[in-house]
């Protein structure tokens, strides 16, 4: 087997070159043995030193990234404390290991690679996912910032991702409810179409501010103020059992935007019927005060579209829906944009103008007879 150097000796000093280099470099050594011992170190040390980054195929240099305690880009993020979760992490390897690492792109070294060689990777991608472009633009931005990180850290001289946009893909649409719905789901003298109090809570909740699932999910009676008439959002479930900051790392506070008497009424009595009501208990929650999960929330939101008689599939719904409805609601009411934004946890208008879903009733105030 050929070695993976060559050695040669220029003066008293030998001098090496590996198998991929063109030129030679010194080794600091008068004695053959010693120039190989040197040499051989050298190779060992090179994969996993990223100052040799270059000669390190692309599985080598990315094989620490987004592992928790390996991971630089995670640390960076950590030491500077900004926000990444364990979920997005475990997300983000997933990806890694089954679409990067299966790929011959793998094994090509880093000083080789060429945006022509991502942009081959993706067309062997779309092919093998059943051209789900969603989960390639996520693959590739993987590789994105691996390289982006490469190149802040200098432990890269050059990026081959760099220019290589998301492919364009039609985003799923979000249906709304109309306020008749919302009245129709959460009638004031009965459950409506709910299993129970909880349920019934739990999404009247969501209708009437805007809260996202791992937000409603994880509040605690201590952050509902009954007197004020306002919640405090500053928990929200990162994974089944990671407890963060909601998303963006926004705490902020709302009040109760929609049916206020109603839902504080609902709460009141959910408080009265509850097992568990210490101030850090969770609001909604199993008897043992285990949290609810996805399964749970899909299931019951099911339901009830199923007993209303609302077609979900058709109207494109789901609980998100209400975040919408109420977001389009407040805006076609003439609310200040930015207020409306500050109490559902954005920053951009652009986010803004996503969740905002003009139907034909919202222009009546526009027709001129």
């Amino acid at each position: 087997m050929k070695r993976p150097y060559l050695l040669k000796k220029r003066g008293k000093y030998w001098y090496y070159r590996l198998a991929e280099e063109e030129t030679f470099h010194s080794t600091g050594k008068t004695a053959k043995n010693g120039a190989e011992l040197f040499v051989i170190e050298l190779i060992k040390q090179n994969k996993t030193d990223t100052r040799h980054a270059d000669r390190l195929t692309l599985r080598e240099y990315a094989d620490r990234y987004f592992i928790w305690e390996t991971c630089p880009h995670v640390g960076r993020l950590v030491s500077e404390r900004k926000s990444i979760t364990k979920r997005h992490v475990k997300e983000q390897r997933a990806l890694l290991e089954r679409n990067v690492f299966t790929d011959a792109i793998a094994d090509v070294k880093i000083s080789k690679l060429r945006r022509a060689d991502i942009l081959d990777f993706r067309t062997r991608l779309l092919k093998r996912t059943d051209d789900k472009i969603r989960t390639v633009n996520k693959t590739v931005g993987v590789l994105k910032t691996i390289f982006k990180e490469g190149i802040f850290r200098e432990d890269l001289d050059r990026n081959p991702v760099v220019g290589i946009g998301d492919i364009n893909y039609q985003q799923r649409e979000t249906g709304i409810f109309t306020i008749e719905e919302l009245r129709n789901l959460f009638p004031s003298d009965s459950l409506g179409p709910w299993k129970d109090i909880l349920d019934h809570s739990c999404f009247l909740l969501a209708a009437a501010t805007g809260m996202r699932k791992a937000e409603i999910l994880a509040l605690r009676w201590e952050n509902i103020n009954f007197e004020k008439r306002f919640i405090r959002i500053d928990t929200a479930w990162k994974s089944r059992e990671e407890l963060g900051l909601p998303k963006w790392d926004r705490i902020r506070v709302t009040p109760i935007l929609l049916f206020g008497d109603f839902v504080m009424s609902r709460l009141t009595n959910l408080h009265e019927q509850s097992i568990r009501i210490a101030t850090n208990d969770l609001v909604f929650c199993y008897d043992d005060g285990s949290r609810l999960g996805d399964t749970w929330w899909k299931k019951r939101f099911n339901s009830a579209m199923e007993k209303a008689g609302i077609d979900k599939k058709a109207r494109k719904l789901m609980p998100h829906s209400f975040r919408h409805t109420l977001n389009t609601i407040l805006i076609d009411a003439g609310k200040d944009p930015a207020k409306v934004r500050s109490v559902l946890g954005w920053r951009q208008e652009k986010t803004q103008e996503n969740y905002t879903h003009f139907e034909v009733e919202h222009f009546k105030d526009l027709t001129i007879e």
